[in-house]
């Protein structure tokens, strides 16, 4: 019997009346839809593809249909993956060099393929032939045998060029991953690099079905397969039924799904859940509005509304009744987070605004410096966020091996502001708001209210330097406007280099330095691409930059990687290339009716709904 048909423990409630007291036994009230859950959210995926989606929805919606070798364990907050799921267990080599697979038998794709190791060997290989470089292709390929030149020719010549495709099939050529037998799979590094299980981990290695893949379109030479990018085929206990972008995403629970009586030993109401709707909503006042009518299970829920729901309880959330002021809701937060949240500074030499092609004032490191101290960290961190985050002081997490504990945090100081701006209008900075009409843009993701406050404080920040008398005068108004774009818009904007000024953040895809430090300031990196680091300019030394990251992400010894970090750290924050911002933390709001979920720094882009189900809540009338 599940566990929604089982009736709670019942109300004994007292009346007292003319004639005396006498009980009254209430049966508890059912949960709205009891195996199904309405989640809200803002924007949409940008794809469902492992292969080439690299952004929080996508990831979430990812890593509740698809699978990898190994995960993170269930109900624990390790950010060590343990939890062997299409493996049963990892050989690895001596000198580090070899990791051989041993996977597991019996599992079925859900178009009814037979999952084996040649299934993973053309998964991982399919990664390297697209090889998206605003995807997430290089964390396999940085550390397997002959994947870091087919980056480095995606990086210089574009996906698909000749190049690209040359050095894929000197690749395929030297056999990075190997079958070895039907359930045996052998991946050959390039270097020992110790976080390779933790890459592994991430939704890149997840297993599609190579049916299905062929059956819609097959893999092309650096090209997004556009029906897997919107669809899903895997071994994972859901598959997407329906996507309407602006609208809503549901995924369904498969029916052979593998896992299910395995799991239910430990988890007895896993797969309770047999269907999600995540709506899209950027209306903050009505996602809250609908969490607390019962018209939504869950939600985001963002920091600078958490009063609303906070009690101010401090310490352990426990089951999400702790914290909250809300008898309905259940809220889990304080939950410190790996993501570093920054606002980037375009550095590119020009710009496509508005489809006309402008000199960017970025280039000009005494513009980046006047804005790193013309926002006001304090204000936004207590203010917006409502304490739910630490200033962050660089690229690399807290509390994570490699952050640099005595680096210096910016501040907020409107004198050094004012210097700098005046030092910025010396160089040229007054022709090129002439060039862009005296008309600066600061962009966020639309729905998000807390991107789109700190934008407004970077703008005010702005404003208080014009209205400073000291100040250098641009020879015509500047106008500052704060605007929003759809997610999956915001994205491919910033990856096609066009916004000037822009809010993101960073979560892990591996709990490892390297993680953070390649992204941000390696060339070719996620980032460091998007804002022209390599041409930042002011004597900035990229290939010392590049020589400081890989020996830190190859090196096995743990001091020498620790000073390296710190180098890396010191010298991009002297580069002013991004205003940190802040280190979040973790805010879930559910129904008092949900169950089973756990939080994990991993997990940050949101829950995993396979462990959870629906409980009576205890309802009382006279």
């Amino acid at each position: 019997m599940e566990r929604n048909q089982i009736l709670a423990i019942v109300v004994v409630v007292v009346i007292v009346g003319a004639a005396g007291a006498y009980f009254l036994l209430l049966p508890p009230a059912p949960p709205p839809r009891p195996n199904s859950i309405v989640y809200e959210t803002i924007g949409n995926p940008q794809y469902l593809d492992p292969a080439t989606d690299y952004e929080t929805f996508g990831n979430w919606i990812i890593y509740n249909c698809y699978e990898t070798l190994v995960w993170y364990p269930f109900n624990s907050i390790s950010t060590v993956p343990t939890n062997w799921l299409l493996a049963t267990g990892v050989t690895i080599s001596g000198d580090g060099l070899n990791y051989t697979f041993a996977l597991r038998h019996g599992v079925t794709f859900q178009d009814g393929t037979p999952f084996n190791a040649s299934c993973v060997v053309y998964n991982l290989d399919r990664v390297m032939k697209i090889c998206d470089p605003d995807g997430p292709a290089w964390i396999l390929g940085q550390c397997i045998v002959g994947g870091g030149a087919v980056l480095s020719a995606v990086n210089d010549f574009g996906m698909g060029s000749t190049q690209h495709m040359g050095n894929y099939s000197a690749f395929i050529a030297g056999n990075p991953i190997i079958a070895l037998d039907q359930y045996t799979v052998r991946i050959r590094l390039a270097f020992s690099y110790s976080p390779f299980l933790a890459c592994m981990a991430y939704t890149v290695a997840s297993i599609i079905s190579p049916s299905w893949i062929e059956a819609h379109g097959g893999v092309g030479n650096g090209t997004h397969n556009t029906y897997v990018d919107t669809h899903t085929c895997g071994t994972g206990p859901y598959q997407v039924t329906s996507w309407v972008p602006d609208d809503h995403i549901s995924i369904d629970l498969a029916g052979n799904y593998w896992g299910k009586s395995l799991d239910q030993a430990t988890y007895p109401y896993a797969a309770n859940i047999t269907s999600i709707t995540i709506k899209t909503n950027e209306d903050v006042n009505s996602r809250i509005l609908n969490l607390k009518a019962g018209t939504s299970d869950g939600g985001l829920w963002p920091a600078d509304y958490i009063d609303q729901i906070w009690n101010k309880q401090n310490g352990s959330s426990g089951d999400g009744t702790v914290k909250s002021s809300i008898s309905t809701l259940k809220l889990w937060c304080q939950e410190p987070t790996f993501d570093v949240m920054f606002i980037g500074f375009n550095m590119n030499p020009t710009l496509n605004r508005s489809g006309t092609v402008v000199k960017s004032p970025f280039t000009i490191k005494d513009l980046r410096y006047s804005l790193s101290y013309a926002f006001d960290y304090e204000t936004y961190i207590s203010t917006v966020l409502n304490g739910l985050a630490e200033q962050a002081n660089g690229p690399i997490p807290r509390a994570m091996f490699g952050h640099n504990d005595s680096q210096p945090l910016w501040s907020y100081d409107h004198t050094k502001a004012v210097q700098y701006w005046n030092l910025a209008m010396t160089k040229g900075l007054d022709a090129i708001f002439a060039n862009m009409s005296y008309h600066m843009e600061i962009y966020y993701n639309s729905g998000n209210t807390v991107r789109e406050k700190a934008c407004l404080l970077l703008k005010d920040g702005i404003e208080a330097i014009l209205a400073d008398p000291t100040a250098t005068q641009p020879n015509h108004t500047l106008a500052i406007d704060v605007v929003s774009l759809e997610w999956a818009s915001y994205l491919f904007q910033v990856q096609h280099k066009q916004l000037p000024i822009f809010y993101l953040g960073w979560a892990p895809d591996y709990a490892d330095p390297d993680d953070y430090v390649g992204p941000y300031c390696q060339s070719g990196g996620t980032f460091a691409k998007r804002i022209g680091l390599a041409g930042s300019g002011d004597g900035y030394n990229q290939t010392l930059m590049d020589e400081w990251i890989a020996a830190a992400g190859q090196s096995t010894n743990a001091t020498e990687r620790q000073i390296l970090y710190g180098k890396i750290t010191s010298y991009i924050d002297n580069q002013a290339a991004y205003l940190f911002v802040d280190q979040g933390q973790n805010i879930e709001v559910e129904s008092r009716y949900l169950n089973g979920y756990w939080y994990n720094p991993m997990l940050v882009a949101g829950p995993y709904f396979y462990l959870f189900y629906k409980t009576f809540a205890v309802g009382i009338t006279t």
